[in-house]
């Protein structure tokens, strides 16, 4: 058997291509081993760490903004965030993206629960950044205590949870919530002053979920589309509350990808 191969510069982004095996005694493509597959682009293409190789020209920015078609949309480059806060010691479970926000620094939906008719979104990451600010605590002995309470402690008590996305009343992706990290915010670190001994020493320490790198978080490769008018969350769940020495603090999920909505 032969496969044939493309070259792959070939290949436009979004097209439908044939993949065929031939007999290589008989020149005849082998029915059954064909394949169909959408071409998404090189891997260094994709979302979202590109630089911008050429400047379009004008003809191919009015293709970007300007519908051939009556009801044809744009695509451009989005992100859906939403901040709930989680009540220390009572929170069992966290529901996001089901609420319009007053205050636009602590989400952007545009309709509770749903993307406003003829939006599609095409999720590449969902990232979730865990609030906690840095904190002081006193050593309660001389001999090590385990665990040290503080943001460490709290970020790590609450990434252990699950996290799932629903849409449509059907689940399309379960984890755990430190699975999926945020790709923004502080790493974890910490500083400890004093002379060792009960009561004499503090450790300062604060926690994220996940390295601050927007490559370091979970990706779907646009394989899941959220359509309009269609009812979608993202739900954290605990097996019992949590008690957090920050108190009651902020919990940002955010979802990265390609908005699809109507010309302006």
């Amino acid at each position: 058997m032969e496969s044939i191969i493309i070259n792959p510069n070939a290949l436009k982004a979004g097209e439908f291509y044939h993949r065929v095996v031939l007999d290589m005694r008989t020149g005849r493509e082998l029915q059954h081993l064909r394949k169909t597959f959408q071409y998404r682009g090189k891997v260094s293409e994709a979302m979202p760490n590109v630089r911008l190789k050429a400047v379009p020209t004008n003809d191919q920015l009015n293709n970007t903004t300007t519908p051939i078609a009556p009801g044809q949309p744009e695509g451009i480059a989005w992100t859906w965030f939403d901040q709930e806060t989680y009540t220390s010691g009572t929170t069992t479970q966290l529901d996001f993206f089901q609420t319009v926000q007053t205050d636009g620094t602590l989400g952007n939906m545009q309709a509770a629960g749903q993307l406003p008719n003829p939006m599609y979104f095409q999720i590449y990451h969902i990232g979730v950044f865990v609030r906690i600010p840095p904190q002081s605590v006193t050593a309660a002995a001389a001999a090590d205590v385990n665990p040290q309470t503080g943001s460490i402690n709290d970020v790590h008590a609450l990434i252990n949870g699950t996290l799932q996305l629903s849409i449509a009343d059907k689940i399309y992706y379960q984890s755990k919530i430190g699975m999926n990290p945020a790709g923004y915010g502080p790493n974890t670190s910490q500083a400890i002053t004093g002379t060792f001994g009960a009561g004499t020493w503090q450790s300062t320490d604060y926690a994220t979920n996940g390295v601050p790198d927007l490559r370091n978080r979970n990706c779907f490769w646009g394989t899941l589309i959220i359509p309009p008018t269609q009812r979608f969350l993202v739900r954290m769940n605990w097996t019992a509350a949590i008690t957090l020495k920050a108190g009651s603090q902020g919990i940002v999920t955010a979802m990265d990808g390609y908005l699809f909505r109507r010309v302006l």
